[in-house]
């Protein structure tokens, strides 16, 4: 058996952990450009105080405000060159997935002479370390702060895939579940909806270990019991600190394993549609678990455990009801996907996660899959 581990070479997890912001960034660098999205971080005040934990420690910000959900090329392409023009030294991600994924981009691409488009379609590799990156979720989530791919778009062509590499990984990740606090009900469900996905596609992956099995399982639990409670009370802070646990530990699992089937159709649909990913990945969930069940029957009972539920063969129903009871629809039909989509979404569902699934999907059986959430 053979594993590489690769992680963050510092985690902090804990309520408050935010304020240690400046003392973090200025022992990489003395210019930071702050990335994040257009107007979340800024409303709940994440945004301001990070600036000031910033300054009080010496540290110039310049603030990169312009990540959209499913960042694009242009927008990669438009905070590298603020990045090189402020003469940055490290890059601060703060927001959601979207904010992280693009930060990473703009760190690792900063030294290049070039914007991002040779590496995303020309296969251009990342052979060097770029600058310093520190990410700060706001939600729970994505664990793009554990990763080391960043998730583009390219919206000329509506293909979503992943940048990869080892210099991708944050130096620093500051987790506050405080910051998740100002996550409205939506949000919270999709985000936490994407969370247990990654954890129970990463447990039943192909690529699975030992020691991912080790963070997956209960991570999967955590989310499972208290991801309900955080939508119908997001002031709850003990229920808030937990999702963030589970959607941590999921980040440090998957991304030292794969994940599966339910990553490889979302990808392409959310490209297509436009759609938020943690809602695609929510709706395609259970159908995706029921059809791996058989060949994974005792990590399905393993699952079933976890989730406190008396068999195996309820693992789907119990998935489909959290999602129901988190506000997730049960069809995508109403937000644009139907059989028109099919062949674009099944020619560029072959990916690395749709590999690791755990039983193969071939094109018929991703139709059919397709056409359980598109009813």
């Amino acid at each position: 058996m053979n594993i590489t581990l690769l992680t963050p070479p510092r985690v902090v997890f804990g309520r408050g952990v935010f304020s240690k912001l400046g003392q973090e960034a200025a022992g990489l660098g003395r210019v930071a450009l702050v990335v994040t999205g257009r107007s979340a971080a800024r409303a709940s005040g994440a945004l301001d105080a990070g600036l000031r934990s910033l300054a009080a420690a010496g540290v110039q910000a310049h603030v990169f405000d312009a990540v959209e959900h499913d960042p694009s090329l242009a927008t990669v392409d438009n905070g590298l060159a603020l990045a090189r023009e402020t003469r940055s030294d490290v890059v601060i991600g703060l927001g959601g997935g979207s904010a992280l994924d693009a930060a990473k981009a703009i760190a690792a691409l900063a030294p290049a002479p070039c914007g991002v488009a040779p590496f995303f379609s020309g296969g251009r590799e990342i052979a060097a370390p770029g600058l310093p990156f520190v990410a700060i979720p706001t939600t729970a989530g994505t664990g793009a702060e554990m990763t080391r791919n960043s998730v583009l778009t390219d919206t000329a062509t509506h293909e979503k895939k992943s940048l990869r590499s080892p210099h991708m990984v944050a130096r620093v990740a500051l987790v506050d579940p405080d910051l998740t606090l100002a996550c409205p009900p939506e949000l919270t469900a999709h985000s936490g909806m994407d969370a247990l996905t990654q954890a129970v596609e990463c447990f039943i992956s192909k690529a699975a270990t030992p020691v991912s099995d080790a963070l997956a399982l209960p991570a999967a639990g955590i989310l499972f019991k208290n991801l309900a409670a955080a939508v119908r009370n997001g002031q709850d802070a003990e229920v808030r600190e937990a999702v963030a646990l589970g959607s941590m530990m999921s980040g440090l699992a998957f991304a030292n394993a794969g994940l599966g089937a339910v990553h490889g159709l979302a990808h392409p649909i959310g490209a297509q549609l436009g759609l938020a990913h943690g809602l695609v990945c929510a709706c395609l969930l259970a159908p995706v678990v029921e059809f791996n069940a058989p060949a994974c029957p005792r990590k399905m009972a393993a699952l079933a455990n976890e989730f406190g539920l008396a068999s195996a063969s309820g693992v789907p129903a119990a998935l489909r009801a959290l999602a129901t009871e988190t506000g997730v629809p049960a069809s995508l039909a109403p937000l644009g996907l139907n059989e028109s989509r099919f062949p674009a979404i099944i020619a560029q569902c072959r990916s690395g996660s749709m590999a690791a699934n755990p039983r193969p999907v071939s094109d018929e059986e991703a139709a059919a899959l397709l056409r359980q959430v598109s009813a």
